[in-house]
């Protein structure tokens, strides 16, 4: 009798414990993409525009707040401003900036998020739209960073081709110093007046960072 008490009992622990296993190895693989992946937030208020070039589900249809997961390295995010006025019981407005390419190395584990102190007034708005004040924050260090306003998601594409093509010029030591200046007047010389501005903005950039 003891026995046929003993095996129910055995078997629901077993199938209990074959139940837990698949929520440990979930929570389990949860955790170790969280550590391999680094994380980029943005409020309401700041819409992700594009991914190094690629232009995001939803961009087109108003600001979302949002988080993306992004592989480790080299990435550039570019976002705008945008905001929503009431000026009336039937009369409203949408503030947009232009686009604002940020340029970083995202890092494993790390979790980056776009602030912003938005304007309360309209008018403000409007002149605060003209020149963002947008950053990136490293949620960790608190290690902020500022991007560049471009003119259309290309330009902001394009920000990444040519900074890629610029660092990889720079850190080749088989071409010597001379094959990596020619590579660079090449780029420069076949870029179109847009792509020029574009990368005058970038080494701009680069240059306040330093």
């Amino acid at each position: 009798m003891r026995v046929m008490q003993v095996k129910p009992l055995l078997l629901s622990l077993m199938l209990g414990l074959g139940a837990a296993l698949p929520s440990l190895s979930t929570a389990t693989d949860a955790a170790l993409k969280t550590q391999s992946v680094a994380r980029v937030s943005s409020p309401e208020i700041i819409q992700i525009l594009s991914v190094d070039g690629d232009e995001q589900l939803g961009a087109m249809f108003g600001s979302r707040a949002r988080t993306l997961e992004l592989t480790p390295g080299e990435h550039v995010v570019s976002v705008r401003y945008t905001q929503l006025f009431q000026l009336g019981a039937d009369d409203h407005d949408i503030i947009k900036s232009a686009p604002i390419a940020f340029r970083f190395t995202a890092e494993a584990g790390k979790h980056y998020t776009f602030t912003v102190n938005p304007p309360k007034r309209h008018d403000a708005a409007v002149a605060f739209a003209k020149n963002p004040d947008i950053r990136l924050v490293d949620s960790a260090s608190g290690e902020s960073r500022s991007g560049i306003l471009v003119k259309s998601l290309g330009q902001a594409s394009l920000v990444d081709t040519m900074s890629k093509a610029f660092q990889t010029a720079t850190n080749d030591d088989t071409t010597g110093a001379n094959g990596r200046l020619e590579s660079l007047k090449t780029l420069w010389l076949n870029a179109t007046p847009a792509e020029k501005q574009a990368f005058a903005a970038w080494l701009a950039a680069q240059a306040a960072a330093k």
